[in-house]
């Protein structure tokens, strides 16, 4: 925040009035300096800034030495004044982000330090004038520090959001690997599950014809033991068969051949 603007000089002595807004011909072909001066201090208690300001330049180039002097100071005064009014926003100032108001501000500033001191050099008596030009510097100089530190601190709030990107990127590249490694281990584990499964597939295939024939060995195993031993009497019947069969088949030989040798019988 700015100091308060500072007292404008007051009016210059006169036998004229001070003209009237509508009266101040626009290039005061037929007004005195004086008589701009006098305009310029109402239109500076009216409100009326930037045509005070006017006003004033016009006087301190047409006055003699100790107008122009008055003048240039009351035109520091109302360019510090403009100054103040920007920093406060106006009541009919637009809205504008706080970087171009404080840059609005310093250029105000700037000027009106410009004119107090030419308003110093031109009245080394006026002692307002120099104090007011000191005051000027010193509050340009707090808001040119006000704005580095501001800037210093945007720079810093950028950098820390450039580090907060950069941290969540890699975390999320890191996220990213870990799940691309999980699903991979995930893979091969299903591969390596997949083989084992196929082996034993195959061990089962191959072991399937050893088992079938272990097992019918021990079944006829089995079957030889529960076999009971013969007795003699079946050994003999056995045997009785076996000759009666044989001499069963022998004697159906010797037909066959006899029935093969004997002549055919006449048929005359």
């Amino acid at each position: 925040m700015i100091a308060t603007p500072f007292i404008l000089a007051s009016v210059l002595a006169q036998s004229a009035p001070a003209l009237a807004p509508a009266e101040v011909p626009q290039n005061f072909a037929t007004s005195t300096p004086e008589m701009i001066y006098n305009e310029g201090v109402a239109q500076f208690r009216a409100g009326e800034l930037e045509r005070a300001r006017e006003l004033f330049a016009f006087a301190a180039a047409r006055g003699n030495a100790a107008t122009a002097a008055r003048s240039m100071y009351n035109r520091g005064t109302t360019r510090y004044a403009e100054a103040f009014k920007t920093m406060q926003g106006g009541e009919t100032a637009p809205a504008t982000p706080q970087s171009d108001t404080q840059q609005q501000t310093m250029a105000a500033l700037e000027e009106a330090l410009r004119e107090l001191k030419d308003a110093a050099r031109a009245d080394p008596t006026n002692t307002d004038a120099r104090a007011n030009a000191e005051l000027t510097h010193r509050v340009l100089k707090d808001l040119k520090q006000k704005q580095d530190q501001q800037k210093q601190d945007q720079q810093k709030q950028d950098q820390q959001k450039q580090d907060q990107q950069k941290q969540d990127q890699q975390k999320q590249d890191q996220q990213k690997q870990d799940q691309q490694k999980q699903d991979q281990q995930k893979q091969d584990q299903q591969k390596q599950d997949q083989q084992k499964q196929d082996q034993q597939q195959q061990d089962q295939q191959q072991d399937q014809p050893q088992q079938q024939s272990q097992q019918q060995s021990q079944q006829q195993s089995r079957a030889a033991k529960e076999q009971k031993p013969m007795s003699k009497q079946e050994v003999e019947r056995l045997l009785q068969k076996i000759r009666d069969r044989e001499r069963q088949r022998m004697l159906e030989k010797v037909a066959r051949e006899r029935a093969r040798t004997q002549p055919a019988p006449k048929d005359w």
